[in-house]
């Protein structure tokens, strides 16, 4: 079960961080009315969790 805990932790950063994205994304298209930013926030927040997902799964090793 030890092993897993890193795991699992990476991937809730990558989701929160997906999620966190494209609701931010979501927000700032209602604002300007340009509904491109909820595409731009998702792949943020998609590359943000990618890369903090690795840097936790190599720090653990």
């Amino acid at each position: 079960m030890k092993e897993a805990l890193p795991v699992i932790a990476a991937g809730g950063t990558f989701a929160g961080a997906t999620l966190a994205g494209l609701l931010i994304g979501i927000f700032i298209g209602g604002r300007t009315g340009q509904p491109v930013w909820a595409f731009v926030g998702l792949i943020v927040g998609l590359g943000a969790g990618a890369y903090s997902a690795v840097r936790l799964l190599f720090r653990a090793k």
